[in-house]
């Protein structure tokens, strides 16, 4: 460690080192899934660590470089950073997306990001000292791919701890009594991401409101566990979506229910405070605002329970059910336990034909509708049913009402009864949390002001033509390099002092193996010669007597 520190050039090392998509697991979850063309963008973040010094000053922006010969033109990148690093870091996000031009490219595109930093002077330095960093981008892009395989699953209205107080999805997990998982597909969803990503769907995430997104590109809108509310603008574009422009809309939703809600708040003994739960498992009253116009109402029922569809074992964890559905429309029914009233009154009530699936195709688009996310979340604990998320996407695609060969199950008609809007809970602090709604003078609330859709402009490039890999422009996070240049690896090939550094070590260890050899044998004939001097002296001994 002396010695490296003593070779040690002060200069700005980044990491990740590089954005590569081809070294995956490491650049996971971007990683698992290609580029393409109107696909929402992805950012990279990465940390700047500046060597040179406490302070240190982005003096230029950062440039984009692609390589003309692996078609790094397709490749759009946009940059925000820290013009200032303090203390002794900073940090470069990048976004990437794909030009109109790349829309039928399929390959690896290529180039490098520069990158120069000016910290000031040190007591041994006249001058400001800069450094100068080449970050490798090597990204994998396909065709844009059909409209019936692209899902857009909806992020922007999920709210969890730490944020708020919201409580867990299933109440049968004492454990956990919040919802702390982040309802994402690369977290507690990740198991029904790579599922779809593995039936050849492509899964992008929707971090804003409805209308920054283009219906005209997606197939399916997913709404999995809502917990916020939604503006009346995005109602309107996604009744819009839904009814005109032929967007498929699935909901996975959750338990809702106002005395439940008040029953099960519980005592922190960190801050040594009552806490009230500031919603549900989901935001039922939102979401039947949403579909209200399609004649969608969930209950504020919450049932548990075992079933089967087909040979598919099924476990309905706190889920909700549906109140009324569209006469055209096909529903699964099935026996389950009133958990709200066991949980609030300790008593058993099972109830059949509980109708916990919803399934309504219209001219140009579907509707399906689940009560309950648990067997998609793999924080959930119960069976999971990644296999009914696929099996939907399916019969939509179809549009059928059937479940594929194997599936030995038929949905019923809708049979409507007479039913009760669900009570509101009283969630005071609700506002408080929520990216829609904000607290209003007289103790209600209010709508937030829409955010302004996030735009990307591409930087502009300047095209290198080279014929050695990208990958010769790695930068490791300690260099030895003397000249304060941007350290070249090739990742393909292994350098002298690779080879030399490898047989430092090969020929170290064989050593230390001869080294234990020679320490064996010497112990062995110490130990032979010992005893048998022993034997001698005993032979002399009695000799004697």
């Amino acid at each position: 460690a002396y010695e490296l520190l003593q070779g040690y050039v002060p200069q700005i090392t980044i990491s990740p080192t590089k954005v590569d998509w081809t070294d995956c697991p490491y650049l996971w979850p971007v990683c698992s899934q290609p580029l393409y063309h109107t696909a929402m963008p992805v950012t990279v973040n990465m940390t700047i660590i500046n060597g040179m010094g406490v302070s240190g000053t982005i003096t230029t922006p950062p440039t984009w470089h692609p390589n003309k010969l692996t078609n790094g033109h397709v490749l759009n990148l946009h940059f925000a950073y820290s013009t200032t690093l303090w203390p002794w870091t900073g940090y470069l996000a990048i976004t990437l997306s794909v030009d109109v031009s790349g829309a039928q490219f399929a390959g690896t595109v290529e180039g490098y990001v520069l990158l120069t930093v000016q910290s000031p002077a040190t007591s041994e330095d006249i001058t400001d000292q800069t450094s100068t960093l080449h970050i490798p981008i090597k990204v994998n892009v396909i065709p844009t791919p059909a409209r019936n395989r692209r899902i857009l699953w909806d992020h922007f209205h999920s709210i969890g701890y730490p944020v708020g107080p919201f409580p867990r999805d299933n109440l049968k997990l004492h454990s956990n009594p919040l919802d702390w998982n982040g309802d994402h597909i690369h977290t507690n969803f990740k198991g029904v991401y790579k599922h779809l990503r593995s039936k050849g769907y492509f899964v992008e995430i929707l971090s804003t409101h409805f209308e920054c997104f283009d219906a005209a590109h997606y197939g399916f809108l997913l709404l999995v566990d809502p917990e916020d509310v939604f503006f009346d603008t995005e109602i309107q574009k996604l009744r819009e979506d839904v009814s005109e422009r032929g967007l498929n809309l699935v909901v996975f939703a959750d338990w809702y229910n106002g005395p439940l809600v008040k029953h099960i708040k519980f005592y922190d003994e960190n801050t040594k405070q009552w806490v009230v739960l500031q919603g549900g498992g989901a935001n039922i009253p939102a979401l039947n605002k949403l579909l209200a116009s399609w004649d969608i109402v969930l209950s504020d029922k919450v049932w548990y329970g075992k079933f089967g569809i087909g040979p598919h074992g099924m476990e309905y964890a706190s889920g909700t059910s549906l109140l009324s559905f569209p006469a055209d429309g096909r529903v699964f029914y099935t026996t389950l336990t009133d958990e709200a009233t066991e949980m609030i009154h300790n008593k058993e009530v099972i109830v059949r034909e509980v109708p916990v699936f919803g399934l309504h195709h219209m001219r140009h688009s579907s509707i399906a509708v689940y009560g309950d996310s648990s067997c998609i979340d793999n924080a959930g604990h119960v069976t999971p049913c990644f296999w009914l998320l696929e099996e939907t996407l399916d019969m939509i695609n179809r549009r059928s009402f059937s479940f594929s060969t194997g599936i030995d199950e038929k949905l019923s008609p809708w049979v409507q009864s007479s039913f009760r809007h669900p009570k509101l809970a009283s969630t005071p602090l609700f506002s408080k949390y929520s990216r829609v709604v904000q607290p209003a003078a007289e103790g209600g609330q209010v709508f937030r002001s829409q955010k302004v859709c996030p735009v990307f402009p591409a930087v502009e490039s300047r095209d290198f033509n080279d014929t050695y890999p990208i990958g010769q422009l790695n930068n490791k996070l300690l260099s030895l390099n003397s000249d304060n240049q941007p350290v070249d690896f090739v990742l393909m090939e292994e350098t002298e002092d690779e080879n030399s550094m490898k047989l430092f070590y090969i020929l170290g260890f064989i050593t230390f193996l001869m080294v234990l050899v020679v320490c064996f044998f010497l112990y062995f004939m110490f130990s032979f010669f010992h005893k048998k001097r022993i034997i001698l002296y005993r032979v002399r001994t009695r000799r004697r007597v």
